[in-house]
């Protein structure tokens, strides 16, 4: 998760960028990704009863240049595919209108401030580590300070630019192939926007608190990933999943449950694809893993 003290940050690469900041992005310099033992498995299946290749990549969205190249089994996929579903559509039309959809929603209406809809020791906390700041995030709910302004100063040399979703948009594009997003602007707003400020709040504490597990948690993450386990990386939120299960059920099931029938286009269609999306996505008793095989789908790790 995101961890802190207060800095400024590019709201468009955080906007799109959201959901796994708060799920598997870290705070501290990564191992590299291409360390990873050869013959080894990774965060990549296929679904071998589709009628063409179809590749599920769990990713992690940020990380350091230092991380490349990819394990060539992945690259092999990439090349592979025809056409390619994030998250989010990473166009540039669609990246500015989410990133101008969650900045208004990030803000209390008509002028309301933050003050008086969280408990005053949350309020006096943040006052505290914030004194020089106050008016960046007075107008803010819960959930986008957590998102958009707490920051822990490992984060030098990790960026989202360096992300496997970036790295792997970025390619596609350049070489002229389809990418979309398998969750509508909208439905990405949503899943913050809805939030009552009581989860916000919760989401907001748990950055806090939990902001200095970050180097050792990350370091973690990121040896999970390169080994493959998703299970594992799932397994490491399980504690805060407990602390607040509707704000997770908001950022993992809920969305897992909605994209299962557009996954299943994407399969049916017939054409060489890849449905990319945070690793920790693909696991648990309600991830999109589990669902597709449930499904019928027979999954094969790469």
């Amino acid at each position: 998760m995101c961890s802190s003290l207060i800095r400024s940050c590019d709201l468009r690469r955080t906007a799109w960028l959201a959901i796994l900041c708060l799920l598997l992005a870290s705070t501290v310099p990564s191992a590299r990704a291409a360390d990873a033992q050869p013959g080894g498995k990774h965060c990549l299946w296929r679904v071998t009863n589709a009628k063409a290749p179809v590749y599920l990549l769990g990713s992690i969205h940020y990380l350091r240049s230092s991380d490349y190249p990819l394990a060539p089994v992945i690259e092999d996929a990439v090349k592979q595919s025809r056409e390619f579903w994030f998250e989010i559509d990473p166009r540039p039309a669609a990246e500015r209108l989410l990133g101008k959809k969650i900045v208004a929603a990030a803000k209390y209406p008509n002028g309301e401030q933050i003050k008086g809809k969280i408990n005053p020791k949350t309020y006096a906390f943040l006052q505290k580590i914030t004194r020089s700041g106050m008016n960046e995030w007075q107008h803010l709910k819960p959930w986008a300070i957590a998102m958009f302004l707490l920051r822990h100063p490992g984060y030098e040399g990790v960026s989202g630019a360096w992300g496997i979703d970036y790295h792997i948009s970025e390619e596609a594009l350049h070489h002229g192939k389809l990418v979309g997003g398998i969750e509508t602007v909208d439905e990405h707003v949503r899943v913050f926007s809805e939030m009552q400020d009581v989860e916000g709040e919760v989401l907001l504490l748990q950055t806090l608190i939990h902001a200095d597990e970050g180097p050792t948690r990350f370091a973690q993450d990121v040896t999970a990933w390169k080994a493959g386990d998703a299970d594992r990386l799932y397994a490491s939120e399980i504690p805060r999943m407990k602390e607040a299960p509707t704000v997770w059920w908001r950022l993992l099931d809920r969305r897992n449950a909605r994209w299962i029938p557009r996954i299943e286009t994407v399969i049916k269609s017939g054409k060489p694809s890849m449905i990319i999306a945070g690793a920790a996505h693909f696991a648990g008793p309600h991830g999109v893993l589990a669902m597709l095989r449930a499904r019928g789908y027979t999954i094969e790790q790469l």
